[in-house]
């Protein structure tokens, strides 16, 4: 009756504010479930809890305007505040943090973290393509996050990461790439010393000025945290076997395809002889991927200076001179080992 009685109060609201529509109809749904779960005793507390705030983050009743507050600096909704694109509120991410691309691998790693408490491994995935595990390895607070590909999803990650999250950060990115040396074996982790950017220059496709002259921009090298690329280096090592382990400079491109010099029929890219200009600049380029420039700038950039420390290493999965792929197994070594 109780519940009866609250859903007569809220159902008017929400004809006023939707009208009689399919929209109304989702809202009093969600209504229903909320308070539902609001009478119903039989349910633990805190799972009660946990599932009203999931439900009321969804309905869009009198008195919420707005689907998020803060356009101007780093947005957040629903209560408690989450970030819009990593959906997680603060102290969900751990201040140490190993970064990936792959939901896949983000999986693998979990299973070598313990719960923080007698429940199960945090896990959030967020509705923009983000997943993060948090728990304990070997005593410490970690999580692990998938992030997807590219300049952009990493820029979110940093961002939003940085929000909710007190303190220094330590960043580690384990990843995959193309390797440009032809004597850098596949299924070989690579350690960046430092990262350049190889940028598209859009204006030089659309225009005739002798001032973009360019398809392309290779910028000046971005350094990693030193004490951190060498722990993960050292580490990688004893782990794997020096053998295994390359190090020197990466190049981050802002795209898969006309960036990393790859052939397209399709579309003019003008990037013949993209490669062989990197290589001019950076003789000792090993590695070629989409995300660890955007990693090292932005830790470098975070203020106060040195609070975000930040390394990479990624597995060579393709050798772009001799086009060898890595198999199956030695990727998942690499991975795993890693």
């Amino acid at each position: 009756p109780k519940a009866s009685k609250t859903l007569s109060l809220v159902g008017r609201p929400c004809e006023v504010a939707f009208g009689h529509g399919p929209k109304a109809s989702k809202t009093l749904s969600l209504v229903v479930s909320v308070w539902r779960l609001a009478m119903d005793n039989n349910e633990p507390e805190a799972k009660r809890r946990k599932e009203i705030t999931r439900l009321n983050s969804q309905a869009c009743i009198g008195e919420k305007k707005s689907v998020y507050e803060g356009t101007n600096a780093v947005p957040r909704s629903g209560t408690p505040g989450r970030v819009l694109h990593l959906g997680l509120t603060d102290g969900e991410i751990a201040n140490r943090v190993v970064v990936v691309g792959h939901h896949t691998r983000a999986e693998l790693l979990s299973q070598f973290l313990q719960p923080e408490d007698s429940g199960s491994l945090f896990k959030l995935a967020s509705d923009r393509g983000f997943l993060t595990y948090t728990g304990k390895f070997a005593g410490e607070r970690i999580s692990v996050v998938s992030i997807g590909m590219g300049l952009a999803m990493m820029d979110f990650f940093l961002r939003e990461a940085r929000a909710v999250v007190a303190g220094p950060m330590a960043i580690v990115r384990l990843g995959t790439c193309g390797c440009l040396q032809e004597s850098v074996k596949v299924g070989n982790v690579s350690v960046a010393d430092g990262s350049a950017l190889v940028q598209r220059n859009y204006s030089h496709f659309d225009s005739t000025s002798s001032l973009h002259a360019q398809p392309y921009t290779i910028s000046e090298l971005c350094l990693p945290d030193s004490d951190v690329t060498s722990a993960v280096s050292s580490a990688l090592k004893d782990a794997m076997g020096a053998d295994k382990v390359n190090e020197g400079t990466n190049i981050t491109a802002d795209s898969f395809y006309s960036s990393q010099g790859r052939a397209d029929p399709a579309f003019n890219d003008e990037n013949g002889q993209l490669i062989e200009d990197v290589l001019k600049k950076y003789p000792k380029a090993i590695t070629m991927e989409m995300e660890t420039f955007q990693l090292f700038h932005l830790a470098r950039s975070c203020l106060p200076k040195g609070s975000m420390r930040a390394a990479a290493a990624v597995v060579n999965v393709a050798n772009r001179p001799t086009g060898e792929v890595v198999g199956e197994e030695p990727l998942r070594f690499a991975e795993s080992e890693g």
